[in-house]
């Protein structure tokens, strides 16, 4: 069994986000008059960065055990797949750039639901990324699972061949 995080290091970004965010709506809301306009604007936007910093902070407790018989994880609740159970693979790449450089990688797995088929989302700043879509890839091919030619794309790029 491969037991993985994500690094704290890749997490201190979206932590700095969340905190800046918070800080120039939340603030400038507490200030403003409670009839004023801005506050429409400032309080719906200061929750959407609180959610972005529990999203952060959840990602930051995830735990996500990998071993031949599955794949789990556990932060504020635990969810797991047995890869017999596997039915949907889906590795899809969002860009920061406009040329298509930078950017990461998010990998879906789901089951029929269950104790043992629940779904799991994983992004690419998880350690071992590569070693966990290789092995729900390798699960996707042996339960006959169709991938899309975007996740066939995407799991090239990232060094894993699926056959036809």
């Amino acid at each position: 069994m491969s037991v993985h995080r994500y690094p704290s290091q890749a997490l201190m970004g979206d932590y700095g986000r969340a905190a800046v965010g918070l800080a120039l709506t939340a603030g400038p809301a507490l200030a403003v008059p409670s009839d004023s306009a801005a506050l429409w604007v400032l309080l719906p936007l200061a929750l959407l960065f609180a959610v972005f910093g529990l999203r952060t902070l959840r990602r930051h407790l995830a735990r996500v055990e990998v071993d031949a018989a599955g794949v789990s994880q556990s932060d504020w609740r635990r969810a797991r797949l047995d890869w017999s159970q596997l039915r949907t693979l889906r590795v899809d790449y969002f860009s920061t750039r406009g040329d298509r450089t930078g950017g990461w990688m998010q990998m879906t797995l789901k089951g029929p639901g269950g104790p043992a088929g629940a779904s799991i989302r994983l992004d690419s700043a998880l350690d071992d990324f590569v070693a966990i879509a290789r092995a729900a890839a390798i699960s996707a091919r042996d339960n006959g699972v169709a991938l899309s030619e975007a996740t066939r794309a995407n799991l090239g790029h990232l060094g894993i061949t699926v056959d036809a």
